[in-house]
């Protein structure tokens, strides 16, 4: 049973595209004033995995408060998006570095057939945004046992 990614052909070929550019600047310009943040979207990073009973999907959100969090399927799609947003910035503060991303974001992912999809659970803490997603009992796996006859 597999578990599939939603692709992005366009927004994989702008990444190229900023990455592309970004390598021709270092050659070219002095590092001195730049950021390593760069100008891609900021995307949360995923681990997907599955047990006999069910998958679980955990996506780190460090900085992002539950109330910023959505979580819905839609035509067997999984859909995890919010907002990180970025701290107010004070007139006293000079910035020699910024490296955090901020903004929003969106990951989906199509979903297996066999799942329970009115069972789907969703816990947030400590950053991490933990998905359950129930198998249907027909996609379980079952044991048979074998008895050999002497």
């Amino acid at each position: 049973m597999a578990f599939l990614t939603t692709r992005s052909p366009i927004g994989n070929l702008f990444n190229l595209h900023s990455e592309m550019g970004r390598t021709f600047e270092d050659l070219f310009e002095s590092r001195e004033g730049r950021t390593d943040a760069g100008d891609t979207p900021w995307r949360p990073s995923v681990d997907i995995s599955e047990t006999d009973n069910s998958f679980e999907v955990r996506a780190e959100l460090p900085g992002v408060t539950e109330s910023d969090v959505h979580v819905s399927v839609i035509d067997n799609v999984l859909t995890i998006k919010g907002e990180k947003r970025q701290e107010a910035e004070t007139e006293d503060k000079n910035y020699h570095r910024v490296e955090r991303r901020y903004g929003s974001f969106q990951r989906t992912f199509t979903l297996p057939r066999n799942v329970e999809s009115t069972a789907i659970t969703a816990k947030f803490g400590d950053g991490v945004l933990r998905v359950t997603i129930p198998k249907a009992e027909e996609a379980k796996q079952t044991h048979i046992p074998i008895t050999v006859k002497s």
